[in-house]
């Protein structure tokens, strides 16, 4: 049973959170590598890395927030927060994890090591960012998107780092799409113990300033696919994904809070879809 109070402590139970941070890295070795064996011992390598960095993530947000979970009803239960789990087996945990993370992190070529060393700072503030920040969402999209970079720069570097970075910025927005969403869910809590999200930022309007991010993500995306030429295949299928997460915004979910969970785990299909047109573009041309 104790050993079952770590799994939630690093979200194990919860993969979606872990496929939300490998899908960018995934993205970025999708467009800068071709369907090979490389390819798939890369990702891989990638998404045990997720796996590891996501449950450090875990505990450093926890580690911080400890005191803020208490307070609110969706976290006041979590190992840290009811004391189950002590500030000092946290951080055993926690240095194991980044061990781990180490030894996932030496079996990429120096740039890679590098960029993965330089997010690093960004990592431990996020936490702050909520207290501090008027929107921790983007924060959070700089950091858990970062991979996009690192998928690229392990793959040789071979493609232009001008599509790369569109790609990773139209992934910082799909973040703060789908965090927002999920932010929902402890909006008014959030408001009442003074913390940031755009959740709050966005307000009333948020149905109408997420259908706009959608518009603008899939723009790039769409942006990128005529950039590296993937042919026709891609821009319909991409279009057709952006016009489904629209209609998932302001028919399905339309800024419900029960129905805030259910709308950001249906991003582990999103992500799959875009992962599948990428590769497919970048390897089927004639599509």
């Amino acid at each position: 049973m104790s050993f079952y109070k770590y799994i939630l402590l690093i979200r194990l139970d919860k993969p979606i959170g872990y496929m939300l941070l490998f899908y960018p890295v995934s993205f970025g070795l999708a467009v800068s590598s071709k369907l090979d064996i490389f390819f798939l011992k890369q990702a891989l390598l990638f998404f045990i890395g997720s796996i590891i960095m996501r449950s450090a993530g875990c505990v450093i947000n926890d580690l911080w927030d400890r005191k803020i979970d208490k307070q609110i009803k969706r976290t006041k239960n979590r190992p840290l927060a009811s004391g189950e789990i002590s500030i000092t087996n946290a951080f055993k945990a926690l240095f194991i994890l980044l061990f781990l993370g180490l030894i996932v992190l030496v079996q990429l070529n120096n740039e890679s090591i590098i960029l993965c060393l330089l997010i690093l700072p960004l990592v431990v503030l996020y936490p702050i960012s909520k207290k501090y920040f008027f929107c921790p969402q983007i924060v959070l999209g700089l950091v858990y998107n970062w991979g996009v970079i690192i998928g690229w720069s392990s793959s040789g570097m071979s493609e232009s780092l001008d599509n790369v970075l569109l790609l990773y910025i139209a992934c910082i927005i799909w973040t703060i799409i789908y965090d927002t969403v999920y932010a929902t869910q402890d909006e008014n809590e959030d408001r009442n113990i003074g913390l940031y999200s755009a959740a709050i930022l966005f307000g009333n309007k948020k149905v109408l300033i997420l259908s706009l991010l959608v518009i603008v993500k899939f723009f790039i995306l769409n942006l990128i696919g005529y950039n590296f030429d993937y042919g026709y295949f891609f821009l319909i299928s991409i279009s057709l994904l952006g016009m489904i997460m629209l209609l998932d915004l302001n028919v399905i979910w339309k800024n419900s809070m029960k129905g805030s969970l259910k709308f950001f785990k249906r991003h582990n299909f999103y992500g799959l879809m875009i992962l599948l047109f990428l590769i497919i573009g970048n390897n089927f041309h004639y599509v």
